[in-house]
């Protein structure tokens, strides 16, 4: 399994989240899921426990498509624009 997607996924549900002013508990509320597997799942650990299902269902909280959540982007990019968001 490429651990470098499940990374990538995570960090856009993190930037995502972030750049809408959600925290991981009302995101894993919304999806009915843990507050620590959500961590895992920004993290990108322990994904083969992870249906597509809660993929899905992240991606619908967040009000963006699938293919936003998969997309692959410059991991930097998205560090500096939550940094810059959270430092308002």
């Amino acid at each position: 399994m490429n651990e470098a997607i499940f990374k990538d996924i995570g960090m856009n549900i993190v930037f995502h989240r972030k750049l809408r002013g959600i925290t991981q508990v009302i995101l894993a509320k919304r999806v009915n899921i843990g507050i620590a597997k959500l961590s895992k799942i920004e993290r990108g650990l322990d994904v083969e426990n992870v249906p597509l299902s809660i993929y899905l269902k992240i991606a619908e909280s967040l009000n963006i498509s699938v293919i936003e959540l998969i997309k692959s982007t410059d991991v930097r990019v998205k560090t500096i624009c939550i940094n810059k968001k959270l430092a308002k």
